[in-house]
């Protein structure tokens, strides 16, 4: 049950409560899982593997609040407050206290604009396209396009059109995507970022495009996707095709560190660019439980293999997933995954993971 805060002032050990204006929700999710992921260098035969407990595998692990504030003639503030953690250590999942940071106005007639730390403007059309939601492991979506991830940007600023006839679009800044902004403007990182929708019955589909300008680059760093989604006969199938051109939004290959295994880090990378896909399909089996399976192949330009010599030109990642509903807010899953390729180096990978996943 979502839980009301509120509002209570506390001065030199006096408490007086206040009436709040506006309705603060807690929010969360909490996700462990118990499995077993194994990479194999195919031409040097070094392996890495991992077995025991996982975090936040079918959704990461999260808490925070949100607020909505009415202002009158359909006008409303929003904010919202949260932060990434481990459900094995209690640790923050990152060096920072909070890895979403948003206030904004929101308006029926005229959208919304928001400021802070958040996604792109593609990841809330994108996200579907996944196939099992894999958060944090081998299938997750951003090792596909890394543009349709959950990494954030700092210093940012989006707006979100009103819904016409089921089309809208989303667009937005960042004066530096990474830390404060720098009185030095070749110091920031900066982005574009932009997003279009349109639903209309069965049929979904969206487009996305990023850009990341750094003055130290040689050049932007691009990404699109274009992603489409229908559901026949409660059987939603999801497709999605893209590029990352001149380096990624996000990090890539990092699960196993070793250097028998590379690794491509965020921004920019020289002669970098993949074209990808993938295709999947969710079917429910009965009124609380449902299938998930996926596939998705990314190819590297054949500039980008001669460069870093690369010992696949393909990546495939297949997966599949189940969720058993125990509750609106409790699941059971089971997900399982192979790649071959991985980062385009002759690696395997696999993993099979059961877990409990809770949201609030």
């Amino acid at each position: 049950m979502k839980k009301k805060l509120l509002a209570i002032a506390l001065l030199y050990g006096t408490a007086s409560l206040t009436h709040a204006t506006s309705s603060v929700t807690l929010i969360g999710v909490i996700d462990t899982g118990v499995g077993y992921q194994s990479f194999k260098n195919k031409d040097n035969g070094i392996k890495a593997s991992y077995s025991g407990l996982f975090n936040g595998v079918w959704s990461s692990n999260s808490w925070g609040l949100k607020a909505t504030e009415d202002l009158g003639d359909g006008l409303s503030a929003i904010f919202k407050l949260e932060s990434g953690f481990s459900s094995l250590t209690g640790q923050s999942s990152s060096d920072r206290l909070l890895k979403t940071t948003i206030l904004g106005l929101a308006s029926k007639d005229w959208g919304s604009v928001k400021f802070g730390r958040m996604g792109n403007a593609v990841q809330n059309y994108a996200s579907y396209t996944a196939g099992p939601s894999d958060e944090e492991n081998l299938s997750d979506i951003t090792n596909t396009f890394s543009a349709a991830g959950s990494n954030k940007a700092d210093n940012t600023i989006v707006y979100h059109s009103p819904n016409f006839n089921g089309l809208d679009f989303a667009i937005g800044y960042s004066f530096n995507t990474n830390g404060p902004q720098s009185s030095d403007n070749r110091n920031n990182t900066k982005l574009i970022t932009a997003a279009t929708g349109y639903s209309s019955g069965p049929l979904t589909l969206a487009l996305g495009y990023d850009r990341l300008q750094s003055a130290g680059w040689e050049k932007k760093v691009h990404s699109w996707i274009a992603v489409g989604g229908y559901t026949w006969d409660s059987v939603l199938i999801g497709v999605a095709v893209g590029q990352d051109i001149n380096g990624r939004q996000n990090g890539f290959g990092s699960y196993v560190d070793s250097p028998a295994f590379t690794n491509w880090n965020s921004g920019y990378t020289k002669d970098f660019k993949t074209t990808s896909v993938t295709l999947n399909a969710t079917v429910p089996v009965n009124a609380v439980s449902s299938a998930m399976v996926g596939w998705s192949m990314s190819r590297a330009s054949s500039s980008f293999t001669n460069a870093y010599s690369l010992a696949r030109r393909q990546q495939n990642i297949y997966s599949a997933g189940y969720t058993y509903s125990l509750s609106k807010r409790t699941s059971l899953y089971a997900i399982g995954a192979y790649a071959t390729g991985f980062a385009f180096q002759n690696v395997r990978g696999q993993q099979m993971i059961v877990g409990l996943d809770h949201s609030f």
